[in-house]
């Protein structure tokens, strides 16, 4: 099963080519650093839950949150 960080770094990756925009200008219009745009879409690095929420509104993902049992 492949990691979380790497799931979320693939979708995040996906859907910014979608709608062709490139790594520059998602993080001009985040105000997030390129290098942590980079390394999320990596799968590395330890970037903030206000980050992502960042990233993932301007690409227009929704983030679901689930208790595992």
């Amino acid at each position: 099963m492949e990691e979380p960080l790497n799931q979320l770094g693939n979708l995040i990756r996906l859907r910014r080519k979608e709608l062709k925009i490139k790594q520059e200008d998602l993080a001009e219009t985040t105000q997030v650093a390129l290098r942590t745009i980079r390394d999320l879409e990596k799968g590395i690095g330890n970037p903030s839950v206000h980050t992502i929420q960042k990233l993932m509104e301007i690409l227009g993902i929704e983030l679901i949150f689930r208790l595992r049992k």
